[in-house]
């Protein structure tokens, strides 16, 4: 029987918070996408390609990342081995309401270009673990008993993201092709609002097209045109949070048309842009 492939890239998250422990063999990864949802990612294996934002690198076991809301993310293993990690979304809107929203401290769940990773000690590692699997033995994320559990996990985050203070970055290795990556990351970050492609990026980087195409795809483990689609749907979904109009978003995003713009919308976030405003906004388009 044949599937019908669907290019959905953003993941919505709905409870408060959630707690998962996988340890699996996959075969096909997941290739860049955005949730609704800060996630605390805690690899217990080597990643080759991880993207977070405008960055691929590789990250080593026992490496916990803190991806912020609608921040576009890979976590990238090799297909064929046994991938094991825990994983926590945390509703941002709940974080808000339970914090205070004009709370800055707590920013780095939200501000999408700011990933944050830290390496905890062997002390470290043993208490997440611990507090990681008593979350996962609550099945009703909204008891209090889970609730108490889960400001028990979340100040040991909290109180190592104090500790470093900025993203780690710095301390991850880098290779030369995936340099020559974050430079194209780079570019198509900045000139998002331009009609722009292969033909384009390779006359910048003086790169042949073919080269440059597959050169990216193995290691952001997608097609040049569609990270290019995603990243200008996340970009649209930012404007339409912030109040633009659909026809504002699809013209400042050099779309071809009001109906082009709305089909790779609808198809890639499974929800029409006006609907989406609407869940941000009490008023039409």
């Amino acid at each position: 029987m044949n599937r019908t492939k669907t290019d959905t890239y953003m993941f919505p998250v709905a409870p408060p918070f959630d707690i998962a422990y996988r340890k699996e063999y996959v075969s096909h990864p997941v290739g860049p996408h955005t949730h609704n949802a800060a996630e605390v990612y805690f690899t217990l294996n080597d990643l080759p390609d991880v993207l977070l934002n405008d960055t691929v690198s590789a990250v080593p076991a026992g490496t916990v990342i803190i991806i912020p809301a609608f921040c576009i993310h890979q976590l990238y293993h090799e297909p064929g081995l046994t991938y094991e990690r825990y994983i926590l979304s945390i509703n941002t809107e709940w974080i808000r309401s339970l914090f205070c929203d004009s709370s800055t401290d707590y920013s780095y769940l939200y501000d999408n270009t700011t990933p944050i990773l830290f390496f905890p000690d062997k002390r470290q590692k043993k208490e997440l673990i611990r507090c990681l699997n008593g979350s996962l033995n609550i099945s009703d994320r909204t008891t209090p008993e889970a609730l108490i559990l889960f400001l028990q996990l979340f100040k040991l985050i909290h109180s190592a993201v104090l500790s470093i203070g900025t993203p780690g970055k710095s301390r991850l290795p880098v290779s030369s092709a995936q340099q020559k990556v974050n430079r194209m990351i780079a570019y198509l970050q900045e000139h998002i609002h331009e009609n722009i492609g292969i033909t384009g990026l390779a006359e910048y980087f003086y790169l042949n097209p073919d080269y440059l195409a597959r050169l990216f795809k193995d290691h952001m483990h997608i097609s040049l045109g569609k990270y290019i689609t995603l990243l200008k749907i996340s970009a649209a979904e930012t404007m339409l949070r912030d109040g633009k109009s659909v026809t504002e978003v699809q013209e400042a995003l050099a779309f071809s048309s009001y109906a082009h713009f709305f089909r790779t919308f609808q198809k890639t976030t499974g929800i029409s842009p006006s609907r989406y405003r609407k869940q941000y906004h009490s008023s039409g388009n």
